[in-house]
């Protein structure tokens, strides 16, 4: 099967989608006034997802968006995934770091990640990709995955707000970071866990769309949590204590969600 003509138009938003990245993260590393008005702690973990941004985000929108337009599905889905994880990423940036020289470029990046989503889903055929995908794919696998990662995120994040609402205090991670709320917390929360548990829920019932949304999820997750690691690095190199269930709760759903996503687009 080919990818359809009509969303190919959205894919030349990838080379200005690397240069608002590159622009990010280098002046996130590199000069300091990117996060001059941040906590200490606040701005090692943005350097730690400046740094995975440039080495490991750049190059996977670049090779996927010209793979997408030779014609690869898969390339075209695990596209689709890495704008989720820049839609997530950019909208961290634009709302939780203080007014800076980058706004418009966190605006820009957070726009042009959106909209190339939205002019390129209609270019994929749900019945098409399930006939593709759906008679090898391991969909109790996938599902079981999807679940665990939603309900063990839900509970590690549960865990420190529910004492914090309790207390009448914010977690202290919000604290130490010197925000209002975590950004981290609430796209989680709200957006990105119950998204996980759709997408189970329907590939379960082998649903035609959740054969696009389990992929594509699974790339963001993968996105997200190598940037989550990027940030413990950064964060145990300027020596500050590493909370271990983290570590935990990113290293071991990553390698299974590459297992899994690997197995799943091999056709």
């Amino acid at each position: 099967m080919e990818t359809k003509e009509s969303g190919l138009s959205a894919l030349w938003i990838n080379f200005a989608l690397a240069v608002l990245i590159a622009i990010t993260a280098c002046a996130g590393l590199f000069w300091p006034p990117t996060y001059a008005r941040e906590t200490r702690l606040w701005t090692t973990e943005a350097m730690g997802f400046d740094a995975v941004g440039l080495v490991v985000i750049v190059p996977v929108l670049l090779v996927s968006a010209m793979l997408a337009h030779r014609g690869s599905v898969s390339a075209r889905l695990v596209w689709m995934g890495t704008l989720i994880f820049l839609l997530y990423n950019f909208a961290i940036y634009a709302m939780a770091v203080h007014f800076n020289a980058l706004f418009l470029v966190y605006c820009g990046g957070l726009g042009f990640s959106f909209y190339a989503l939205v002019v390129n889903l209609p270019s994929l055929s749900p019945s098409e990709i399930a006939g593709r995908y759906g008679p090898r794919a391991p969909v109790k696998t996938v599902a079981v995955l999807l679940f665990l990662i939603a309900f063990g995120f839900a509970a590690l994040w549960l865990g420190e707000i529910v004492p914090a609402l309790v207390s009448g205090h914010a977690p202290k991670s919000v604290q130490d970071a010197g925000l209002f709320t975590s950004p981290v917390h609430v796209l989680d929360l709200s957006l990105l866990l119950p998204a996980f548990v759709i997408a189970a829920v329907m590939l379960l019932r082998r649903k035609p769309a959740a054969f696009i949304l389990a992929p594509v999820l699974m790339v963001a997750g993968i996105l997200i949590i190598v940037a989550v690691a990027g940030m413990v690095v950064a964060m145990a190199v300027r020596g500050f204590t590493i909370d271990a269930r983290i570590a935990a709760f990113s290293l071991a759903p990553a390698a299974g969600l590459v297992l899994v996503l690997v197995r799943y687009l091999r056709v």
